[in-house]
């Protein structure tokens, strides 16, 4: 069985670099050290660590360890923390994690009154893909996500929070001679602006108003976030979809221009998901109260 006390050795000396530099930092001799890797390394059959000059550094397989004990040392303090902190009051840390767009444009401006409202609480926001996020939950590194149904895991507790609208926008001055009546072969030859290079909600959109997706865009500009897209439209680069929380939230809200309601489609549910029997903790009680008090925040 392997010893908690040995894999805080791992961590300290993958960090550092150095048997001495774990040594001072855990308050041990370095011989103690040494031994507990030697220990670790017999209980594993293989090599964690390897000489490069004056350092020390993982092997492929040590690195493979160093992440699973990384996040276990991490969501075991922060257990510990959690127990120690008194369940019925608005101290200790609250862990979301949700994609950038709505990171960005909803989430992060909507916590920060709440983070000052409740001085001893800590708030820590994720933004990133989906994938990894599902998996941080799964492991206990988050306590809430926030993610589009299509996406949702198969664990924790769901709650719908609102769904998301997506809207084709275009500069001021409509110098590409965007109108109603525009099929989607003239759309397509337009100078666009993309997320990522396979942008489903520009797809997405063109599925939903004409019943099928261009064979070939004019692919002008291509960036994965929705602000830059906006600043690129804003200054002519060319057209772009985006989704209307962003867009109302953005700077370039009113910089911009649409082709009005008839031209926005939906796009999908968002849901928040947290673990079961955690809303036992006023503190995740209270923040899924205010992640769920708007009616629907992605319009």
């Amino acid at each position: 069985m392997i010893e908690t006390s040995q894999l805080q050795t791992l961590v300290s000396v993958a960090r550092s670099m150095s048997f001495s530099k774990a040594a001072e930092d855990l308050g041990v001799t370095q011989s103690a050290i040494s031994q507990s890797v030697k220990n670790l390394e017999k209980k594993v059959g293989v090599k964690l660590f390897k000489r490069t000059g004056k350092k020390v550094v993982l092997t492929s397989e040590g690195d493979k360890l160093f992440s699973i004990a990384s996040s276990f040392l991490s969501h075991l303090d922060d257990t510990v923390n959690e127990i120690k902190n008194d369940k019925n009051t608005m101290s200790g840390k609250v862990r979301i994690g949700t994609l950038m767009g709505v990171g960005k444009s909803w989430l992060a401006p909507e916590l920060l009154e709440y983070a000052k409202e409740n001085t001893e609480l800590a708030i820590h926001i994720s933004l990133g893909f989906q994938e990894d996020l599902i998996k941080e939950f799964e492991n206990y590194g988050l306590d809430f996500l926030i993610l589009p149904e299509a996406a949702l895991p198969n664990t924790g507790e769901k709650m719908i929070l609102g769904e998301e609208s997506v809207t084709l926008v275009y500069p001021k001055g409509n110098p590409f001679g965007i109108h109603k009546e525009m099929t989607l072969e003239e759309l397509s030859n337009l100078p666009t602006i993309l997320f990522e290079k396979e942008d489903h909600l520009y797809h997405s959109w063109c599925r939903r108003k004409f019943n099928k997706v261009p064979k070939k865009v004019n692919v002008k500009y291509v960036v994965n976030s929705h602000g830059n897209m906006l600043h690129a439209v804003q200054e002519g680069i060319g057209i772009a979809v985006v989704p209307n929380h962003v867009l109302h939230r953005s700077f370039y809200h009113d910089k911009i221009d649409t082709l009005g309601k008839e031209f926005e489609v939906e796009n999908g549910k968002f849901f928040v998901v947290y673990h079961k029997d955690s809303t036992e903790l006023i503190r995740i009680k209270s923040t899924l109260e205010r992640l769920t008090q708007e009616k629907n925040p992605f319009l």
